[in-house]
């Protein structure tokens, strides 16, 4: 061996031993820390959701301090009358958020956040994401309506806390609740605006994901354009105003014929005009002659005087006709009648 591989080698022991001394130094000066404990409450066995915890259901022990949650309990009596809000397992250390409101009974009331409402809608196996949505999920709500050029769907609310399904208001495990309603958590702003929702259309649910709180910014829906500036409508429109007066002027018609006076009745016809009375002069010698109507009664009007009959003249010879004489004005009147009569037949 050389003198240089003897010199690096007593460097390298010389190191070594220099670095060993220099640890042992460092180790004696420091004091030993010892990591400070407390008592700690934990479940002394499995505890279900809604179980009041009771002095068996709870242990105490001791834990390293640095590893105690937020809001541990280190005595039995901290917790007495309280209720279990989520499920604990053997050994879990038993914290404020994981129980009930301080004298509250266990129920869906003590579950509603503060500042909260709760809300049910009905819901169908197809809104309701065939009963997958369990207490304690968050859903999105989505109003379905209907509209004149076509149907639409619009997000209204976000990211929304179940607070149970049906009458479920715990989660005791993984599975599908078959219900018409489900009842979520909201501020009173958003049950006015669930409220005008539901009156418009249907509600349906999205279900979201474990962790999956993001609040999607949507843009709002365009308006549909209103009639007035579609000029189809415009054309109904005018058809429609005008249809309407044609009909208000009809019923005014009416009804000042309904409240006008009824014309008076018109007068009855006139009796029909009696024909001229025919009448038959007779003649007798110089005298006046007699009028004999020729429906056998004699005339009114008087006659002067009656002349005597001439002796030996039975008749008088007429043009178409022969007047008897002396047998009387009625006999006279009869005979003539019976003429003309008898030249009226045919053949006569």
């Amino acid at each position: 061996m050389n003198g240089k591989s003897l010199m690096m080698l007593g460097l390298a022991v010389g190191f070594g031993l220099i670095a060993m001394l220099l640890t042992r130094q460092m180790l004696a000066q420091e004091p030993a820390k010892v990591e400070e404990v407390q008592d700690v409450l934990v479940a002394a066995r499995d505890l279900k959701e809604e179980e009041v915890l009771k002095p068996d259901a709870v242990k105490v022990i001791r834990m390293a301090k640095s590893a105690v949650p937020v809001g541990a309990y280190s005595a039995p009596k901290d917790v007495e009358e309280r209720w279990i809000r989520t499920v604990l397992l053997e050994g879990d250390v038993v914290i404020e958020k994981k129980l009930g409101p301080k004298g509250t009974p266990p129920g869906l009331v003590a579950n509603i956040p503060k500042g909260m409402r709760a809300f049910a809608i009905d819901v169908t196996e197809q809104s309701g994401v065939s009963g997958f949505i369990l207490p304690g999920h968050h859903v999105d709500v989505v109003r379905y309506e209907t509209e004149q050029k076509g149907q639409r769907g619009e997000t209204i609310l976000q990211n929304i806390l179940v607070l149970a399904s049906g009458q479920v208001f715990t989660r005791a495990e993984e599975r599908s609740l078959t219900n018409r309603t489900v009842t979520l958590a909201l501020t009173p702003e958003q049950v006015d605006t669930l409220v005008a929702a539901r009156a418009k259309g249907q509600l349906s649910l999205a279900l979201r994901g474990v962790n999956d709180h993001d609040v999607v910014d949507r843009p709002k829906p365009q308006a549909a354009p209103s009639e007035a500036e579609d000029p189809r409508w415009k054309v109904a429109e005018e058809k429609r105003v005008k249809l309407e007066r044609e009909l208000a002027d009809l019923k005014a018609s009416l009804a000042a014929k309904a409240a006008a006076p009824a014309p008076a009745p018109a007068p009855p016809p006139p009796p029909p005009a009696r024909p001229p009375m025919r009448h038959v002069h007779i003649y007798r010698g110089g005298r006046a002659p007699d009028r004999i109507p020729l429906n056998g009664v004699a005339a009114a009007e008087p006659v002067a005087r009656r002349p005597e009959p001439i002796p030996g003249l039975e008749a008088i010879d007429l043009p178409g006709r022969v007047v008897p004489v002396g047998a009387g004005p009625q006999a006279e009147a009869a005979a003539l009648i019976r003429q003309a009569d008898g030249s009226a037949r045919p053949g006569s």
